[in-house]
């Protein structure tokens, strides 16, 4: 077992999971990052072991016993884990658009890979987060709290991550285990920016009047949330938007 705290970023091979890393690493966290890309995971592996103790675990969440598998895993390389932060942002072809063109055959799917995955991550790292104290955060988009077109098939799936963490967060702090959601729209330099195209960005430019965030603009509020200075803090839902939804 390590003696510093291991923060385990399920998705972290993406923009958001990579700058949480490099911020958890410069707060003296020891990080355990998953992704399902194993040159990517390699390559990140030594970029972010410059920083710190890291290690790359491959796993698909759209497998069943991903969740399980992984925490194991986890658990027995660093003997603990005190934070668990689920930015997964997997999609399921036919869920966006107007909801009479969305597909049905969709919907359980796209509710397994995200409420679902949540639940099952969650569920597997809760009795390592409850040895010490630990942390989850669940990454969701604003069309769970924001309503808007396009997002009916997308919405309501974030809004029951949200629904969950905020109902665990009031049985689990008799463990001192902590649950908060970080809320997140258009973000510059992410995954997603070129799937959104430079049309539908620009108009979120003009309306954000903050100025839209980048991955290392929500970091810090991530591992702010998993530190003994957030210890008091807990149920938490924070969309970081630079002022795009309020």
């Amino acid at each position: 077992m390590i003696d510093q705290p291991v923060m385990l970023i399920a998705g972290g091979s993406g923009s958001i999971g990579q700058a949480c890393a490099r911020e958890a690493l410069a707060q003296g966290w020891a990080v355990a990052l998953q992704g399902k890309t194993p040159e990517k995971l390699a390559a990140l592996e030594v970029e972010l072991g410059k920083l710190g103790t890291v290690e790359c675990f491959e796993a698909d969440v759209h497998a069943p016993d991903c969740a399980t598998t992984l925490v194991a895993e986890v658990a027995e390389r660093f003997g603990r884990i005190d934070a668990v932060v689920d930015s997964v942002a997997s999609g399921v072809p036919g869920i966006t658009g107007l909801f009479q063109d969305t597909d049905p055959a969709a919907f359980t799917p796209f509710y397994d890979v995200t409420t679902g995955w949540l639940l099952r991550l969650s569920h597997a790292a809760y009795p390592h987060l409850k040895v010490r104290g630990g942390t989850i955060i669940s990454f969701v988009a604003d069309a769970g709290i924001f309503a808007a077109p396009h997002q009916t098939g997308t919405g309501p799936a974030r809004a029951a991550c949200i629904g969950f963490i905020r109902n665990l967060s009031r049985e689990a702090g008799r463990d001192g285990v902590r649950a908060h959601v970080v809320s997140v729209s258009y973000v510059e330099g992410s995954d997603i920016v070129a799937r959104i195209g430079p049309k539908r960005m620009e108009t979120a430019r003009r309306r954000a009047g903050l100025g839209l965030p980048y991955p290392e603009d929500i970091a810090p509020t991530v591992v702010f949330l998993c530190s003994d200075k957030a210890a008091k803090m807990t149920g938490q839902v924070i969309s970081i938007n630079g002022g795009l939804n309020a």
